[in-house]
């Protein structure tokens, strides 16, 4: 499941904004996506077949703007969300855990909100729910949504520290436990 809102794909009705989308989708597309094997409960990422590069976009750290290539040389599991998508606030927690886990193995987890308030909105949300492990930015103008061909949310992305996207995951899931934990961190280590 996943959370879908009109207002969100308004600023797709230019020419030249379907065009930016049409050419991300095409890329995603010739990269060939294949899918991997299916956990029990339904959720693994798809992993990208050949090299798709993340887009360079800047986001903001609540201070000043910041871009994934900032975690250049390291994977970065990248999670696209807002605090009004129940399935977003129903994972959270789960993907805190999973970046407890995963920054012993040099991995970082980056969440991505779409609220519109930004950091004013975001950081009592993240202090109630106690996340202390994601990293998390800000997204306001909804470039995610353009720049990495979303539909909707929640997305988590999967890039390697050489700025390619590796894995691609649409819709909430139980991110610390089970196959899909497992997949993140065999993706993570295979790749080294």
């Amino acid at each position: 499941m996943a959370c879908r809102s009109g207002k969100m794909f308004s600023e797709f009705n230019t020419v030249a904004n379907m065009t930016k989308l049409t050419k991300v989708i095409a890329l995603l597309l010739l990269a060939g996506f294949t899918v991997t094997s299916v956990a029990a409960d339904g959720k693994q990422m798809q992993t990208i077949a050949s090299t798709v590069r993340a887009p360079p976009s800047r986001f903001s750290d609540g201070k000043q703007a910041i871009g994934l290539d900032a975690y250049k040389g390291r994977f970065v599991l990248v999670n696209f969300w807002a605090t009004w998508c129940s399935p977003c606030v129903k994972e959270m927690p789960a993907l805190d855990r999973l970046a407890a886990r995963l920054e012993k193995k040099g991995v970082v987890v980056v969440a991505i909100s779409q609220d519109e308030g930004g950091a004013a909105q975001v950081r009592p949300f993240a202090e109630k729910l106690k996340l202390t492990k994601i990293r998390i930015l800000y997204d306001p103008e909804k470039r995610g949504f353009r720049d990495y061909a979303l539909r909707g949310l929640p997305t988590t992305i999967l890039i390697s520290p050489q700025g390619n996207i590796v894995a691609r995951l649409e819709g909430s899931a139980t991110w610390d436990e089970g196959a899909l934990a497992a997949q993140v961190e065999r993706l993570t280590i295979a790749a080294k």
